[in-house]
């Protein structure tokens, strides 16, 4: 069939956008279920004898090492297999494996479950960047990548304000049946992590794209880890720089929550709208704008701008964000979230692409795995634990987590400046602007 208007053959642009749709679903699904916790984080801590490390190690580390560590494996097997039925496993995964979380009755039993959510969640990105840069043209692709972090952010604002409102209401009116006895903040696990095991059906209506025909050698991993090497200023740089924008960005929406709670006194409810408001508004209407200014300035040759745009981010907004916590203010804060959100969060979606875009086709699954692994290595492990770390271990004080979260933005937000700009050289020549 030929390709209408350089999408992949079989796809019009109608039946491209349904797929977008869907991974936006599966996206927003795999965000709530991952980060619902935060808001349930003094309820969890109090009834389990937690500290602000061991919450750390919860929050991210549990669940970054099976979703790094397994991303490549299953980045791997997205190069080979169906990406469709790839993300319908993983989805079943990790929805049963957040259910189980909420009836966790210790900490090695809380960390398991989040172990698994990790593993299966690790499926995901990799299969629907593949899947994307497989459907989309390269001119157009920054859009759909924008629409699917975005839906990322979705997902992290509906669950704080979903968190927050749910943890309100079955503390005032606990769940009965099998549910009935179990704490308020176990019942929202339980009750935002299994319906996505029906919303996994929704893989089986997508189309696999065709792939390119390509030799054992030319896709096994050889080659894959012969490309990094012959491409090290390139690969580090960028891969490098997501990582520690990530350490920023999610290690400061992370703890957000136990700061407004902790220090200034706010409820769950108020705690959870608000950073949903923050986190949502900023993150989706700057990553929809961001995909869409990238792909028009792309096509007009500045083949280089998401990389530009973030570096100069990186540079003027950590600055300011980190001054909202700072201020003893709830407004300022939240403000610095926003500010954050809808500049650097919001280049996550053309960075996404911009990694597609130089990785080899028979690769892409791989790429889309290697940057989710530095992101939530960075992100999800490294950030909050630096957080949290400095919290206990060099304030000894729990009311100096703004603070923390101060220091880590202005730090990690000038490293990984620096690396994007390292990186900015190599990837013009790549993409042919050399």
């Amino acid at each position: 069939m030929k390709p209408v208007d350089g999408y992949a053959p079989g796809y019009t642009p109608l039946k491209a956008w349904w797929a977008v749709l869907v991974i936006v679903l599966f996206q927003i699904v795999s965000l709530i279920d991952r980060t619902v916790i935060a808001v349930l984080i003094p309820e969890m801590r109090a009834e389990l004898g937690l500290n602000d490390f061991q919450i750390s190690l919860i929050q991210g580390m549990a669940f970054a090492l099976f979703y790094g560590a397994m991303g490549l494996f299953i980045g791997g097997l997205v190069d080979r297999w169906s990406r469709r039925g790839i993300m319908f496993a993983g989805i079943t995964i990790w929805s049963l494996a957040a259910g189980a979380t909420g009836l966790a009755r210790d900490y090695v039993q809380l960390f398991g479950a989040r172990l698994l959510v990790g593993f299966g969640e690790g499926a995901i990105s990799p299969a629907a960047q593949s899947l994307l840069s497989g459907i989309f043209p390269r001119h157009r692709l920054s859009t759909p990548m924008s629409c699917f972090v975005a839906a990322g952010i979705a997902g992290i604002s509906l669950s704080f304000a979903l968190g927050g409102y749910l943890l309100d209401l079955f503390t005032a009116h606990p769940l009965g049946g099998w549910l009935d006895g179990l704490a308020p903040w176990r019942q929202v696990l339980v009750v935002t992590g299994l319906p996505g095991v029906a919303v996994a059906l929704l893989a089986f209506t997508l189309r696999e794209p065709v792939r390119a025909t390509v030799s054992r050698q030319e896709a096994g991993w050889r080659a894959f880890f012969g490309f990094l090497r012959g491409h090290g200023r390139l690969m580090g740089g960028i891969m490098g720089g997501y990582g520690l924008t990530a350490m920023a960005t999610q290690g400061a929406m992370i703890w957000a929550p136990t700061y407004a709670r902790r220090v200034l006194e706010l409820g769950p409810a108020e705690v959870g709208g608000m950073m949903g408001l923050a986190v949502g508004v900023g993150g989706i209407l700057g990553g929809l704008s961001m995909g869409l200014l990238v792909d028009r300035m792309f096509a007009r040759g500045r083949r280089d701008i998401a990389l530009r745009l973030s570096f100069w981010m990186l540079l003027l907004v950590p600055p300011v964000t980190a001054a909202g916590f700072l201020s003893g203010s709830a407004d300022w804060m939240f403000a610095g979230i926003l500010l954050m959100m809808f500049t650097i969060g919001a280049s996550f979606g053309p960075v996404l692409a911009a990694v597609q875009m130089i990785a080899p086709d028979a690769m892409r699954g791989r790429f889309g795995a290697l940057a989710v692994l530095m992101a939530n290595l960075g992100g999800l492990a490294l950030g909050p634990m630096l957080i949290g770390a400095l919290t206990d271990y060099v304030f000894a004080d729990p009311a100096q987590v703004g603070t923390a979260i101060a220091l880590s933005l202005l730090g990690l937000g000038a490293g990984a400046a620096m690396l994007i700009a390292w990186a900015l050289p190599a990837f013009r020549l790549r993409i042919g602007m050399a």
